[in-house]
């Protein structure tokens, strides 16, 4: 893969966007961030930015084939270009683009186009167009790995997934169902919900707010926290890191995954607004 060139930033008072793989990498509400970021991420060309809102294309989790392509695909570890970004005074709007070419035929053999539009005002709205320029069907996973900073996950509820049914990472992808409450935490979590396009809600005591989570065109729903144990494989997490966040990640995974035809294009929405 050729070197890769510096990001380029995009900042405000209401956030930061960095065009080394669409990454929203911070916004906030009312001053205070809402987005996590890890004391110990890489902000480095080629490496995945341990926080904010990574986008994942076009797999998810573990290299499927087992050739060594690394975890969630190769788009969040790429140079999108910026075709526009405005500040304003109301909210920040960037687009940024991905197009297929020789590095990522070599990792995935179609012919695509990714585009995150993002609006960051009094509230975050994103949308993930993907395109197939190619001739055949094509076949992806996606994700918008939002990481959500909370108070003490150990003090957060999790509503909008009751009764949902999901697939438990942590057990051997066993399917199970959840409860019929909001979710509460722990220990380590690390699940798929599927079928489910649901909004979520992180109710915080800690912090005094709730974080409401929408979505369009998802019917995946991924819940984790590696918990203290699971923090430690990462060196890009601090010591007391896991505390302070959640994942609620918006995409379609596994069963849900996107059958996409010659010339059509996909559209994943998610907003987030605090109370």
């Amino acid at each position: 893969m050729e070197p890769q060139p510096t990001a380029t930033w995009i900042r405000s008072e209401r956030g930061e966007v960095c065009s080394q793989g669409a990454h929203i990498v911070r916004w906030r509400h009312d001053d205070a961030e809402v987005l996590f970021v890890a004391k110990k991420a890489r902000f480095e060309p080629g490496q995945a930015i341990r926080g904010g809102i990574p986008v994942i294309f076009p797999w998810f989790g573990d290299d499927p084939e087992q050739r060594g392509r690394g975890a969630h695909g190769f788009a969040r570890r790429m140079p999108w270009k910026v075709l526009a970004s405005e500040v304003g005074e109301r909210a920040t709007k960037v687009a940024l683009e991905l197009v297929d070419d020789d590095s990522t035929r070599a990792l995935w053999p179609h012919r695509f186009a990714l585009r995150l539009e993002a609006s960051l005002g009094e509230r975050l709205e994103l949308a993930l167009h993907v395109t197939n320029r190619g001739d055949a069907a094509m076949r992806f996973e996606e994700a918008l790995h939002s990481y959500f900073q909370v108070g003490d996950v150990r003090a957060i509820s999790l509503r909008g997934l009751e009764g949902a049914r999901y697939r438990d990472k942590l057990d051997s992808f066993r399917e199970k169902r959840a409860s019929d409450s909001a979710l509460a935490f722990s220990g380590p979590i690390d699940a798929v919900f599927s079928g489910t396009d649901a909004p979520c809600e992180i109710e915080d005591i800690v912090m005094g707010r709730t974080l409401r989570i929408e979505k369009q065109s998802s019917l995946s729903t991924i819940v984790w926290n590696p918990w203290i144990e699971g923090a430690r494989r990462f060196a890009d997490l601090g010591e007391e890191d896991w505390a302070h966040f959640l994942c609620v990640e918006s995409g379609n995974v596994g069963d849900d995954a996107v059958q996409l035809a010659p010339g059509a294009t996909h559209s994943l929405k998610l907003r987030v607004s605090v109370s």
